[in-house]
């Protein structure tokens, strides 16, 4: 009988599965609950890195401290319990919001050794010669595509025996039936599983319908799995 490894969770990048983000409302407690026994699950299974769409160019891999600032979720909004693994890295560049919510996760899942996790963020569409804007100050000239050596970093990453947190939501490769939408796998993130090697990965998605007037129709957590 072959052996199933648990290579990837893949979250929903909402900052509403952090508590607090909405206020006093937690209109995704249920996906949250399940987000973080599918994380302390795949922590067993080997160390996690973050894999997140981010508004700049690709960061990382890299420690940062989880902040929802720019989604315009202060830090005090949350329970102080949400970020303390990271009380003592207040110095770390702040990661953005879709790693956020994957670092702030783990954090519930895993306590203080969430703070030893690294992430690593790429554009959420891929660059394409031709179709992207020059760098700032260099007329002409196109950002280099960062699938490739993303890839190759989550694949070695994965290689030593890790594991992945992706926050993009839906499900990886050419499988992915479902549109994108407030949690369909941004482009840029998808290259970069392709690239990695996910197109081969086994996965089980569930679903989680919701029925809020200003949430989408359900939110979708996705395990991954070989073997």
């Amino acid at each position: 009988m072959n052996q199933v490894f648990t290579r990837a969770v893949i979250l929903p990048a909402t900052a509403l599965l952090v508590p607090g983000a909405a206020g006093v409302a937690d209109p995704l407690a249920p996906v949250r609950l399940a987000a973080c026994a599918a994380l302390a699950s795949l922590a067993e299974a080997g160390p996690p890195l973050v894999l997140a769409h981010g508004s700049g160019p690709a960061r990382g891999p890299e420690a940062f401290r989880p902040s929802l600032a720019a989604a315009g979720i202060a830090d005090v909004m949350l329970p102080g319990d949400v970020p303390a693994p990271w009380a003592a890295h207040r110095a770390r560049t702040p990661a953005g919001t879709a790693a956020s919510v994957a670092l702030l996760c783990l954090g519930m899942a895993l306590g203080e050794p969430a703070a030893d996790v690294l992430a690593l963020e790429v554009p959420a569409e891929p660059r394409r010669p031709g179709t992207d804007a020059p760098r700032s100050g260099t007329p002409g000239v196109v950002p280099d595509d960062p699938a490739p050596r993303a890839g190759a970093a989550v694949a070695a990453h994965l290689a030593a025996g890790g594991t992945l947190v992706v926050t993009s939501g839906g499900a990886p490769g050419p499988a992915a039936a479902a549109p994108r939408g407030p949690d369909g796998l941004a482009p840029g993130v998808a290259a970069v599983l392709a690239a990695a090697g996910a197109d081969s990965w086994t996965r089980e998605t569930r679903t989680f319908p919701q029925h809020h007037d200003h949430l989408p129709p359900e939110y979708r957590l996705t395990t991954c799995t070989v073997g």
